[in-house]
C-alpha cells in the first residue's frame, strides 16, 4: 500500500510533464525560449524526477540532489556547454551531496572500544 502511495505523485508529475511537452509551444533554440517555457519545462521535469527517484531511493533529499544534477546536465547540453570536465564536475558534486546526506546505518558507539552509557550506569 505504501508503494502505491509513492507512485501516485510520480504519475501526476509525469502527466504534467507530458502535458507541458505537448501543449507548450516549442522554441527554435533555448536562447529564444521565454521564461514561461523554460520554467514550466524544467519545474515539471524536476518534480517528476524527484518523486520517481523517491520511489527507489527512499530519501527525498538525495532525490532532490540527483534531480538537480540531471537538470544541470540538461541545461549545459542545451547551451552547448557540456563537455567531459563540466559533466564530471556536476557528477562529482552530486555524489558529494548525496554521500553527505546519506543515512548512517551504524552508531558511534558500535565499536567495542567505546563503551555505551547504559553499561556505565551504576546499578
Amino acid at each position: 500500500m505504501r508503494f502505491f502511495l509513492k507512485i501516485i505523485p510520480a504519475l501526476v508529475c509525469w502527466s504534467f510533464f507530458i502535458y507541458t511537452i505537448l501543449q507548450v509551444p516549442y522554441p527554435e533554440t533555448i536562447t529564444q525560449a521565454n521564461t514561461y517555457q523554460i520554467l514550466l519545462f524544467f519545474a515539471t521535469l524536476f518534480f517528476a524526477l524527484i518523486f520517481t527517484l523517491n520511489i527507489f531511493l527512499q530519501n527525498i533529499i538525495i532525490s532532490v540532489f540527483i534531480s538537480l544534477g540531471v537538470i544541470f546536465l540538461l541545461s549545459l547540453k542545451a547551451l552547448d556547454s557540456l563537455n567531459i570536465i563540466t559533466a564530471l564536475l556536476v557528477i562529482f558534486s552530486v555524489g558529494l551531496f548525496t554521500s553527505y546526506f546519506r543515512k548512517k546505518k551504524r552508531s558511534l558507539t558500535n565499536s567495542s572500544k567505546i563503551p555505551k552509557l547504559t553499561k556505565l550506569r551504576k546499578q
